[in-house]
């Protein structure tokens, strides 16, 4: 009900139209390997407000099957800055794995807000991940006055410089966003990628103090110079460190978004008042006659 509600609000406005699509994939991102229907879920297209509601019912259609591989491959290079940031916290809560691929398309803009805020990314190919001046989705300048945009744009700066900072992006690259205009993107470099990081600063410090992970385990079990049940035992503890308050963040996230209980009973405004208190009156028995005893 909610979801349509936000879908037929913004479908007036021709926002809903232009909005990101949401769809499980049956291959592989990389290598174009079919998966079966166990893919990972996929973000696709312009970022526009409202996807955060989609996204969270998408995911609340089988939170078990996206849970379980809690995977989101990202493939946008537009959007809405602010809704970006709503859908970044929920991925970071649920310590979702994002991945650019580039057969299912590239990363930038408000796209960037996702990835840079997820505790584990990565891409495959390059040009696939670009930084470039936040903003409003196209959409949302279809039906505004230029000034109204410009000004919703300018105001959406701080918060979005503020959030880059919080999630430990170098400032170069910070910069990099916030010195080009919105038409002008900046792709990473390999160089950039390492200095980003797989993992945020703070998730790595995480698994290196709880389950033994070390920088470039990985690849060390690929070359064979680390043995196969180190990044076994590895992958089990971070399911068990992660999966718990995943679904706790999940439940809240659904609980904060649910509509109020239609069943929910109204008090009438006037039953609200306080009743004042009536002062407690004693009742004093009537005086006795004064009588003539008779003789």
């Amino acid at each position: 009900m909610r979801l349509a509600l936000v879908c037929t609000i913004f479908l007036l406005s021709g926002a809903c139209a232009q909005s990101a699509e949401l769809y499980y994939l049956d291959r592989d991102a990389f290598n174009n390997a079919y998966v079966g229907p166990v893919g990972p879920l996929v973000l696709s297209g312009e970022i526009a407000p409202g996807d955060y509601d989609r996204l969270l019912a998408k995911i609340a259609e089988d939170d078990k099957r996206f849970l379980d591989q809690n995977k989101l491959i990202l493939a946008s290079n537009q959007g809405d800055a602010a809704e970006a940031m709503k859908i970044a916290q929920l991925i970071k809560a649920l310590y979702t794995q994002v991945v650019v691929g580039p057969l299912t398309g590239r990363c930038s803009g408000a796209c960037f807000l996702i990835y840079a805020a997820a505790v584990e990314r990565g891409t495959d190919g390059e040009n696939l991940l670009g930084v470039t001046r936040p903003g409003l989705a196209e959409s949302e300048w279809v039906g505004r006055p230029t000034t109204e945009a410009a000004l919703l744009e300018d105001s959406m700066q701080a918060p979005v410089r503020a959030f880059l900072v919080e999630n430990e992006v170098p400032a170069d690259l910070v910069e990099q966003a916030f010195q080009r205009p919105s038409t002008d993107v900046y792709w990473l470099s390999d160089s950039d990628e390492t200095a980003l990081g797989s993992k945020s600063p703070a998730f790595a410090k995480f698994l290196e103090k709880n389950c033994n992970w070390t920088d470039g385990l990985d690849k060390a079990v690929l070359r064979g110079e680390r043995p196969f049940e180190d990044l076994k035992a590895y992958t089990a503890c971070r399911a068990r460190m992660t999966q718990p308050e995943a679904r706790k963040a999940l439940a809240l996230a659904l609980k904060a978004a649910a509509p109020p209980a239609k069943d929910a009973p109204t008090v009438p405004a006037a039953a609200t008042k306080p009743h004042k208190k009536r002062a407690k009156t004693t009742r004093k028995p009537p005086a006795e006659s004064k009588t003539t005893q008779s003789s």
